[in-house]
């Protein structure tokens, strides 16, 4: 039996009817009365049922797929960057390992274009799926990949006419003049794939919002794995630094090509569509990709401007030691990029459902996650970080010591770094745009830059080598002042930190959550629903075909669904409007497509006008359903029109 009918008895309905039994004429203590009747006919005991009950299921395994993917996306760049390096310095000469660095900085441009199309796109299309417009999130996506691709391919053409100009500007002058000509090779090679490389990231979000996972993860793989062959390929072959770019480039087209057939299955959401945005969204799609963009140009001039301040403290032996500390963060921040990502995703979905609790429950998610995985990682590497030095730094000396105090300052950076890039995605999702371009530019370039400058001279070498680490901490401890401030408490609460308007709020008593995990809690539930519309006034009827049309999709679900699925369950939100009531259900299991199932049942005439009661009601009321599978997760979300005028409903 699930805690959910208990909960919702004392902490929701009963505080509702109590606060509004004058206005409502409705008996507070009556209602109170008779659910205590109701518990002690069913024998309810609140403190088992709350050791058994999980009502957010459903949400917290999306969160954690959601964040595994994304962490195994970002590992896999990584773990590619890092073998072509090898490819490079094992099998060509120093001059091209140094042209490849030269030119490194062209993938952190292209991925301004990239996470600004990308994280756009996201932002808009999540709040689009969450309030079950599925039109929309076709529109949007179409449009940007109608519109990325044209800027993309304008891009690649400048890079192919401009490479030796190109070249020089990243740093192929100087002493570094002869290294013109291989530079300008590899982003020759490199700037042919700019399409594929500019626009997977817009077509990975989209297909992980569709329910691809395992595609986009498969295709991430892919492009390792063929990156590395062509690598090998064109070292075979003789074909220079533009055999080695272009084997980048023919592995991010192949990447897209497998991601296309993605559009090849038939039960996807994701379809190509005329494009058209309007300036609203316009608006939101530059203001949110803006954060991503800005994170990516600090991305490129921050290491520049730290490069200057180690060498000038510290020489080469404290260059050396930051080229480990930067090679071991690309690698640790895989998890913060996950977590991040995810966190971006499942925020963006539940503000376009108006679910502020979910909202809260899903911050507590990626706390508890960071704290698990970003943790456990940090405390490794803080043991070892002595081993872990040596396997850069095999001599023992200052060098080493060095090394290994810059591989303790990444171990502490890693969960402070993970909040601060999930308090970013957070303020993106929420649409807190301005807010958000404020943190993302203090922390990934001013904070950084006033760290630096400050520690490298009270400390020298060491001080900029624990600049990340001291960086992400002031980040958070002015999050904290400014909330602080905003709110007059030394400590803010969670709902604090939200950080979400009054009129996203709902009244306690408008709305419930619900649990299903059995077919008795199908029943409690049902009761529930009618007794939710009873005490809102809504007709009978109304709250009748409600408790019916849960009753039938829920049951469905259970018969058929459950003993295809892991862990199975059934999450329930109620929501009240003056204008309608909104039922959503979302479920964990295998896809099923209620709308296009009761068509084809009463198409075929088998519905009994008896025995499914439900189903037929759901058929008359075909215009008030929608269907979403997102996120590996099924989302059908009922509306009933109620008699009762007011303002308009402002979603899910």
């Amino acid at each position: 039996m699930s805690f959910a009918f208990t909960y919702l008895c004392y902490n929701r309905s009963v505080a509702f009817f109590l606060r509004k039994k004058t206005a409502r004429g409705v008996s507070g203590k009556e209602y109170r009365r008779e659910i205590f009747q109701e518990e002690d006919r069913r024998g309810i005991s609140m403190k088992a049922e709350k050791k058994r009950a999980n009502r957010w299921l459903v949400l917290q395994q999306s969160l954690f797929t959601a964040f595994i993917t994304f962490s195994m996306i970002e590992l896999t760049h990584v773990g590619a960057g890092l073998i072509d390096g090898l490819v490079v310095s094992r099998f060509l000469s120093a001059d091209a390992m140094a042209a490849s660095g030269i030119a490194h900085p062209i993938f952190s441009i292209t991925g301004i274009f990239g996470g600004l199309f990308a994280t756009g796109m996201q932002t808009i299309c999540c709040r689009k799926l969450g309030k079950g417009d599925v039109k929309g999130f076709n529109r949007v996506f179409s449009t940007v990949m109608y519109y990325g691709a044209v800027f993309s391919l304008a891009l690649t053409l400048a890079v192919q006419l401009l490479a030796r100009p190109l070249a020089i500007l990243l740093g192929a002058s100087g002493k570094g003049a002869d290294l013109a000509d291989l530079t300008a090779q590899y982003l020759r090679g490199v700037g042919m794939g700019l399409p594929a490389i500019v626009m997977s990231p817009v077509l990975t979000s989209a297909i992980q919002l569709d329910s691809g996972r395992k595609k986009v993860l498969a295709g991430t793989a892919i492009c390792c794995a063929l990156d590395i062959l062509f690598d090998l390929l064109a070292v075979r072959m003789h074909a220079g630094m533009f055999g080695i770019g272009f084997a980048t480039a023919a592995a991010e087209y192949l990447q897209a090509g497998f991601l296309f057939l993605h559009f090849r299955t038939e039960d996807r959401m994701l379809r190509f569509v005329p494009p058209g945005m309007d300036r609203k969204e316009l608006r939101e799609f530059f203001s949110s990709g803006s954060g991503k963009a800005l994170r990516r140009l600090g991305n490129v001039m921050r290491p520049v401007l730290l490069n200057y301040l180690i060498i000038f403290y510290g020489g080469t032996m404290a260059m050396t030691a930051m080229s480990v500390q930067n090679s071991l963060s690309s690698f640790t921040h895989f998890l913060t990029v996950g977590l991040a990502e995810a966190t971006a995703l499942m925020v963006g979905v539940l503000y376009g459902e108006i679910n502020d609790e979910g909202i809260r429950k899903a911050a507590a998610f990626v706390h508890r996650y960071c704290y698990i995985f970003c943790g456990s990682l940090c405390l490794l590497l803080l043991i070892f970080a002595w081993p872990v030095a040596d396997l850069y730094i095999p001599v023992e000396g200052p060098l080493l010591a060095l090394t290994a105090f810059a591989v303790r300052m990444i171990a502490l950076q890693t969960p402070l770094n993970a909040l601060v890039r999930s308090r970013i995605s957070y303020l993106q999702a929420t649409g807190k745009a301005r807010l958000m371009q404020i943190m993302t530019g203090l922390a990934y370039l001013v904070n950084c830059l006033l760290c630096a400058g400050i520690l490298g001279r009270l400390f020298g070498p060491r001080g900029i080598l624990a600049s990340c680490f001291v960086s992400d901490l002031v980040t958070l401890a002015m999050v904290w002042v400014f909330h602080s401030l905003r709110v007059h408490k030394i400590i803010p609460t969670p709902e604090d930190y939200m950080d979400l308007s009054d009129n996203f709020h709902r009244s306690p008593g408008d709305v419930i959550y619900l649990d299903i995990r059995n077919q008795e809690d199908v029943s409690l539930v049902s009761e529930q629903i009618q007794l939710f519309c009873k005490g809102h006034r809504i007709d009978s009827r109304t709250g009748y075909e409600a408790a019916l049309c849960f009753e039938e999709l829920a049951k469905n679900i259970i018969d058929y669904g459950f003993p295809k699925a892991k862990n199975p369950g059934i999450d329930l939100r109620v929501v009240y409007t003056p204008r309608e009531l909104i039922l959503r259900l979302e479920d964990n299991c295998s896809p099923f497509d209620v709308e296009r199932h009761i068509a084809i049942e009463v198409s075929r005439g088998r519905v009994d006008r008896e025995k499914h009661l439900g189903l037929r009601i759901l058929h008359g009321m075909a215009h008030n359903i929608s269907y979403i599978h997102s996120l590996e997760t099924n989302n059908v979300i009922l509306r009933f029109p109620v008699e009762q005028a007011g303002s308009e409903s402002a979603g899910t």
